[in-house]
């Protein structure tokens, strides 16, 4: 199984279409941006605005970074 990442889209992601993003990587307190940009494909029909924040993964099938889940802004209307 491929390795799952957390990115950053630097572009707005179309359903089926595909944006520029960023790798993130965990500091020791939260996810920041690395240097490595990536093209990331979207293939379960998901979407984002620039900014939101996903996972992905760089598949060996299709040999390109593709989203997994988490485009769309999370935002919580719970109280706890």
């Amino acid at each position: 199984m491929e390795s799952i990442k957390q990115f950053e889209l630097l572009e707005d992601l179309h359903p089926e279409g595909q944006a520029q993003a960023v790798l993130l990587k965990w500091n020791g307190n939260s996810y920041v941006r690395t240097q490595e940009k990536i093209e990331l494909h979207d293939s379960v029909r998901n979407h984002g605005d620039r900014g939101d924040r996903g996972y992905c993964f760089f598949s060996s099938e299709s040999n390109r970074w593709e989203s997994l889940s988490g485009l769309y802004q999370q935002v919580s209307d719970r109280e706890f």
